[in-house]
């Protein structure tokens, strides 16, 4: 598999471009052939290198520091070349380890390139000085210029290497955000149609109750429904524009006619201070999920009883009680109420239930601005 780098250019175009620096850094020791041992097999051997070379490189020129692995038995035929030609006194060798360590830099496994690099350029350094060069030619000269153009090409594979991965991320995240905005609608869509629709059942099935003992009564439920299936209509469009505003109050007493309509007697008691717009909607949403779970899953509820009250901090909590034989239970396929606590613990808030010996008990709490700044 290629580490992917930036493409530019074809793997030819690359292969033609490294091959005019290789042409470049062999150009010295084909000028001296002449005065090898042996000028034909010492320009074989410089064929072969330039060839090793331009495969170690063409990949990482024409794709700006990709690489290609596997390489590693190129850069070993062009290592074993480049040191037997050091042994030949007549040819100049001095450039052959610079493109060594170039072709180390460019195809090499970036954890291993820099520890290869210096090992190339103390070895050049060594071999010139055992050839005749004075220490500092051989230092100076042939090792620091080897180990600076290998250590150069590995720093611009690196560079590439993480641009890359920085590319990588940031399409990752922006999948994970259109995730997590998708999951949000989706909660959020469930949380409003799923209590409007059970009120729309409740009243539809009061409406059956009293179709033959009370046209008035009948009639007065089917106005709800009209009534409550535009209501949701809209809030439908004001959410999905992003423009939704919920009010506490209104909520509670929505909530509160449609559980007496189902024939559960509610109690309200309402007594928290004025709250900040996220928290009068993280409230909402806990009346409404939690009135809904109730028309749910509480069989045989007789009573229930909504209460909210200010906290420290300004913070607010929401205790919904009911005596039902059931406790209310989120979805298997993780809304409901699993999806509140997930808003909840997004604002740094907190949603706990308990099954009672007489009902279910559901308790949320949601910080003040000072509580949310510490959670």
């Amino acid at each position: 598999m290629r580490t992917p780098g930036w493409p530019r250019l074809s793997r030819w175009a690359g292969a033609a471009w490294a091959g005019v620096w290789t042409v470049g850094l062999l150009a010295p020791s084909a000028v001296g052939l002449a005065d090898a041992a042996d000028p034909w097999l010492a320009g074989a051997g410089l064929v072969v290198i330039g060839v090793m070379a331009v495969l170690a490189m063409m990949d990482a020129v024409a794709r700006a520091g990709s690489r290609r692995p596997g390489l590693w038995p190129v850069v070993a035929v062009q290592a074993a070349i480049t040191v037997a030609l050091a042994f030949d006194p007549g040819l100049p060798w001095g450039m052959l380890p610079l493109l060594l360590a170039i072709s180390i830099g460019c195809a090499i496994s970036l954890r291993w390139a820099p520890w290869l690099i210096a090992a190339t350029a103390v070895a050049a350094a060594v071999i010139e000085r055992v050839e005749g060069m004075s220490w500092d030619g051989a230092v100076w000269g042939t090792g620091l210029t080897t180990l600076l153009a290998g250590l150069l090409t590995y720093a611009f594979g690196r560079l590439a290497y993480v641009i890359t991965e920085l590319h990588r991320s940031r399409a990752e995240l922006a999948r994970s955000a259109v995730t997590a905005e998708r999951l949000r609608f989706s909660r959020d869509l469930h949380d409003l149609l799923g209590h409007t629709l059970s009120v729309m059942v409740v009243k539809a099935q009061a409406a059956r109750r009293a179709t033959t003992s009370d046209p008035a009564e009948t009639e007065r439920h089917m106005t709800d429904i009209e009534t409550i299936g535009r209501q949701a209509l809209s809030e439908v469009r004001q959410a999905v524009q992003g423009y939704r505003r919920s009010n506490l109050a209104d909520e509670v007493a929505g909530c509160a006619e449609a559980l007496r309509a189902s024939g559960i007697q509610t109690q309200v008691d309402l007594r928290h201070d004025p709250m900040s717009d996220q928290q009068e909607e993280l409230l909402t949403w806990v009346v409404r999920e939690g009135a809904t779970n109730v028309l749910r899953h509480a069989r045989e509820a007789h009573h229930v009883s909504i209460t909210t009250l200010s906290e420290g901090d300004g913070g607010v909590s929401v205790r919904i009680e009911d005596d039902g034989t059931a406790p209310p239970r989120a979805d298997p396929t993780g809304a409901g109420l699993a999806g509140l606590g997930e808003r909840l613990h997004g604002s740094g808030g907190t949603l706990q239930t308990s099954r009672e010996p007489g009902g279910f008990r559901l308790d949320a709490f949601v910080p003040g601005e000072q509580g949310a700044d510490h959670a």
